[in-house]
């Protein structure tokens, strides 16, 4: 099966290539940046270029005409730069994916995987999210991506078209052979965050201390990369074979969301790290900042229904992971 991966140089979706390449399938990847995925098992198809460039997109479709669907990772992803750069977000996450997916209609692909985003959930009063908690995006990067769902709603209302999201948590770890991960600098990380200081031997500061939670510190859910690509080959077998019928959340959206199921505050974090580290740290303690929100965990009972799928990787082996690729990549 052929299937377009736009954004398939980046973090996840590079991952998800490499999966579906080891699953003898041939993934096409359109992206701006160089393509990471020269170890794949597989056959794997690259094009440098804009997700918007109709040119460049008849050109993959002719080359490739029995393209099955596009699974749709690329995005701006960087929260606080999006504050500051808004108007780059929605035309890259909103504008230039409803160009894309015109065109890729006009041309008869009309199946399409979102890589979404548990980032436009409410946090205010829950710690637990499914399909249907409220959305209420908080930072033009998940408006961008909101709205997005949005707009595929609508034009899979008016064309022949199908598609759902996958809503991630907060991913961690590389493909499990090492092969790709994470690239660059997310000062925003807190796994980052961590490694630098545990490298500087300074101290590690966790903000907020008297939330409802287990210690007062926020949640998080992170879930292994490599599984989140899992779900991605189960998923593409599936909606390509019109066997995976995505019930609609209230709000008319065919959404699963993808997490560990299993909130972990930062104060676990952090012993989680220092575990798998075999490092010590000292830690301070400070007040909430201004944004700072509780955070919660996935409810992902829908992904096991409908794909049988369910995080397997321990969250120590995603950080020792994550860490064993940074080494790599700096070699």
């Amino acid at each position: 099966m052929k299937i377009l991966i736009t954004g398939g140089a980046g973090y996840i979706g590079s991952t998800i290539c490499l999966a579906l390449a080891d699953a003898g399938h041939h993934p096409v990847i359109l992206d701006e940046q160089p393509c990471p995925t020269e170890k794949a098992s597989g056959t794997v198809s690259y094009y440098q270029g804009d997700i918007s460039d109709r040119q460049l997109l008849t050109q993959i479709a002719k080359a490739h005409p029995d393209l099955s669907l596009v699974v749709h990772c690329a995005a701006k992803i960087d929260v606080a730069e999006s504050i500051t750069q808004p108007d780059t977000y929605y035309e890259n996450n909103f504008s230039k994916s409803v160009s894309m997916v015109n065109h890729l209609l006009d041309l008869g692909v009309n199946k399409l995987i979102l890589s979404g985003t548990a980032a436009l959930y409410s946090a205010d009063n829950a710690h637990r999210f499914d399909e249907h908690s409220n959305p209420v995006p908080m930072s033009p990067y998940a408006r961008s991506k909101y709205f997005l769902e949005l707009a595929l709603k609508d034009i899979s209302n008016a064309r022949d078209f199908q598609f759902l999201t996958f809503r991630y948590f907060n991913p961690i770890g590389s493909d499990h052979s090492f092969r790709t991960g994470f690239r660059g600098d997310n000062k925003s990380s807190l796994l980052n965050s961590l490694i630098q200081c545990a490298a500087s031997r300074k101290p590690f500061q966790i903000n907020g201390t008297d939330w409802n939670t287990r210690d007062g510190s926020t949640v998080r859910d992170f879930v292994d990369v490599a599984d989140l690509a899992a779900a991605h080959v189960l998923a593409a077998l599936a909606f390509n074979n019109n066997s995976l019928s995505v019930p609609l959340n209230r709000f008319g959206m065919p959404v699963i969301n993808l997490g560990s199921e299993r909130g972990v505050t930062v104060e676990e974090f952090v012993l989680a790290f220092m575990s798998a580290t075999k490092s010590e740290l000292v830690v301070n303690r400070a007040g909430r900042r201004p944004g700072d929100i509780i955070g919660g965990y996935a409810s992902s009972k829908l992904a096991r229904e409908l794909l049988g799928w369910a995080p397997s990787t321990p969250l120590q082996t995603s950080i020792l992971n994550s860490i064993r690729w940074a080494t790599t990549l700096n070699k």
